[in-house]
C-alpha cells in the first residue's frame, strides 16, 4: 500500500496550489527571500526551505510543494516504523486510516509553517532513534552507519524548526539510554549531540548578535503577564478534544496512565511511544493554565498517540472502536479542505447575522483577497502611484503585500519593533524604523485589511485613503483592502 502517501502528497499539493497564501506563510516567505542564522520568533529551517523551493518561481505551489511531500513522507515513515513493530501488512491501510484521522494536523498540512519541518525532524528522529535502540530491527542495518547518520540529521532538523524541538532530542536521548545496548550506547550519543550542536550553532550565532530576542521570546515574553485560569484551561481541553478527536485524547489518557501504574507489562512498543509522549505533554497539557496558548502546540503530544493508536487498530477487538476515530477525523478533515474552497462558515454566518456579519469568524477567509492586490494596482492606480514604494504596519499585511506585488513594488514593514528590524528591506522612505511611528521622507503607499485596519499614523505625514479592494465569495464580501496615499511635511519632502 506504499501509493497512499504519495495519493496524499498528491492532494496536499492540488489543495495548497489552489489557495492563496496565509498570513503566516507569506511572512516566511518574505523571511525567505533574506535566509538568516534565524529569525525574531523562530530557527531557520522553515525560511531555509521555502527560499530553496521558491528558486522554482514565485505562486502559492511552489511555497507549499515541501509541505505536500513532508506530509507524504510522514505517512511513510509510520507506516514503516509501524511495520517494524509487526504490524499485520494486510492492516496497513486501516493504519493509514488512523493516522490521517489526525485531522487537526493533516487538513491543514497543506499549509507550509515551522511545524511541518519540525514534525518531519521529529518523525525520522522516532523512526531512526528506535532502530538504534531495538536490537532485531538494528541487526538489519549493523553493518552501516546511516542510522546514525539519520539520527544527526534529524535532531538538527527538528531543532532548527522549533526550539521546542529540544523535546523530541531529550526523547530520543531517553530512549538511547533505556534501550540502545552498550555497544550502540556511546556512538549513538555522539551522534545525536553532534547533530544538536550543528543546529544549535546559527541559532546562538544570530540570538547572540541581535539581544537573544528569538530565544526569549520563546520561553518568556510569550507566555508572561497571564493568571491561573481553569476557564482557559477548559477551552483548550474542548478544542483539543475536537482537533484530536474524543477516542484519541481519551485512548492517550488511559494510555499515560496505563503505563505509568504498569511499566514492566506494557508493550515495548507503547512504552518507546510514551517517552516521546510524556515530555511534550508535560509542557503543552499543563501550559494552557498559566497562560495563553495557541491550539496547534500541543499536536506533538496527540502525534506519537496516533501512532499507538494506528499499531492497536490490526486488534480486530480494538477495530471495533478505533475505527470510530478514523471516521471522525477523515470525515472532519474533508470538511475543512471543502470549507477553503466553499464559504460555508460564511455562508452560515450570514443566515444567522444578515449582512452584518463579521467575515474574520470564519478563518477560511484569510486565504483569499491578497493575490488580486497586484492586478488592483494595475488597473486602480495611475502610474505615479504604481511607483510609489508600499508600506504596512503590521507583519502580516507586509507580508501579503510583498508575496502579491513580488517583483512590481518594493515592500517594507514600517513601524517594526527592533526584534524585526532585519528581516525588513530600509527603502529610504522614513527617518527610523520603529517601533513608534517615524517621520516620512517620501511619498508612500500604505496597505491594511478588515483584519488590522488601523490607519497610518507617521508624524506629521498627510494620509488619504486611495481606494478599497473587496474580495468576495459567492457574493459576500469576506475581504476588504485599503490603499493609502502618505505624504510626508513638504519641508523635508524629497
Amino acid at each position: 500500500m506504499n501509493w497512499i502517501p504519495i495519493v496524499f502528497s498528491c492532494l496536499l499539493f492540488v489543495v495548497g496550489s489552489l489557495l492563496g497564501l496565509s498570513d503566516d506563510e507569506a511572512y516566511y516567505w518574505v523571511l525567505a527571500q533574506k535566509p538568516a542564522l534565524a529569525y525574531a520568533f523562530h530557527p531557520p529551517a522553515v525560511a531555509w526551505v521555502i527560499a530553496l523551493f521558491s528558486k522554482m518561481g514565485t505562486s502559492p505551489a511552489w511555497v507549499r510543494l515541501p509541505s505536500a511531500l513532508t506530509g507524504g513522507l510522514l505517512l511513510a515513515l509510520g507506516l514503516n516504523w509501524l511495520n517494524r513493530v509487526g504490524l499485520d501488512q494486510s492492516k496497513r491501510s486501516r493504519a493509514a486510516g488512523v493516522m490521517l484521522s489526525f485531522f487537526g494536523f493533516f487538513s491543514l498540512a497543506w499549509m507550509m509553517v515551522p511545524d511541518i519541518p519540525l514534525f518531519l525532524g521529529w518523525t525520522a528522529l522516532f523512526f531512526f532513534t528506535w532502530k538504534i535502540c531495538n536490537k532485531k530491527d538494528f541487526h538489519k542495518d549493523s553493518q552501516t552507519v546511516i542510522p546514525y547518520l539519520g539520527l544527526s540529521l534529524s535532531a538538527a532538523t527538528v531543532l532548527l524548526s522549533k526550539y521546542s524541538g529540544v523535546l523530541a532530542i531529550f526523547s530520543s536521548f531517553i530512549s538511547i539510554l533505556f534501550w540502545a545496548t552498550k555497544e550502540k550506547k556511546r556512538k549513538a550519543v555522539a551522534f545525536l549531540a553532534f547533530g544538536t550542536m550543528v543546529a544549535l550553532i546559527p541559532i546562538l550565532v544570530w540570538n547572540s548578535e541581535h539581544e537573544w530576542v528569538s530565544i526569549l521570546y520563546q520561553i518568556r515574553d510569550r507566555h508572561s503577564g497571564e493568571e491561573i485560569s481553569w476557564i482557559r484551561y477548559g477551552r483548550f481541553w474542548l478544542a483539543e478534544v475536537l482537533l484530536a478527536g474524543p477516542i484519541l485524547v481519551g485512548f492517550t489518557c488511559f494510555t499515560v496512565v496505563r503505563v505509568l501504574l504498569s511499566w514492566r507489562k506494557t508493550e515495548n512498543a507503547i512504552r518507546f511511544v510514551m517517552v516521546w509522549l510524556l515530555p511534550g505533554a508535560l509542557v503543552f497539557c499543563t501550559q494552557p493554565l498559566f497562560s495563553d496558548f495557541k491550539l496547534h502546540w500541543a499536536f506533538v503530544v496527540w502525534w506519537p498517540a496516533v501512532l499507538a493508536l494506528a499499531w492497536k487498530s490490526q486488534n480486530e477487538k480494538d477495530w471495533k472502536w478505533i475505527r470510530w476515530q478514523a471516521y471522525y477525523g477523515i470525515a472532519l478533515g474533508l470538511l475543512v479542505w471543502i470549507c477553503c474552497f466553499f464559504p460555508i462558515g460564511s455562508q452560515l454566518l450570514h443566515h444567522y447575522k444578515g449582512e452584518k456579519f463579521d467575515p474574520r469568524l470564519d478563518v477560511t477567509n484569510d486565504l483569499y483577497g491578497w493575490k488580486d492586490l497586484k492586478s488592483f494596482f494595475a488597473t486602480q492606480l495611475d502610474e505615479n502611484a504604481r511607483r510609489l514604494p508600499v508600506v504596512a504596519s503590521r507583519y502580516q499585511t507586509a507580508s501579503q503585500a510583498a508575496f502579491s506585488l513580488a517583483g512590481v513594488n518594493h515592500v517594507t514593514m514600517l513601524p517594526r519593533d527592533y526584534r524585526e528590524r532585519d528581516e525588513w528591506p530600509e527603502l529610504g522612505v522614513s527617518d527610523g524604523w520603529g517601533p513608534n511611528w517615524p517621520r516620512l521622507l517620501t511619498p508612500v503607499l500604505f496597505v491594511a485589511d478588515n483584519r488590522y485596519d488601523a490607519p497610518p499614523e507617521y508624524k506629521g505625514a498627510t494620509c488619504v485613503k486611495l481606494k478599497r479592494l473587496e474580495a468576495r465569495r459567492q457574493g459576500l464580501l469576506i475581504k476588504w483592502i485599503d490603499v493609502w496615499r502618505c505624504d510626508p511635511e513638504k519641508s523635508i519632502n524629497r
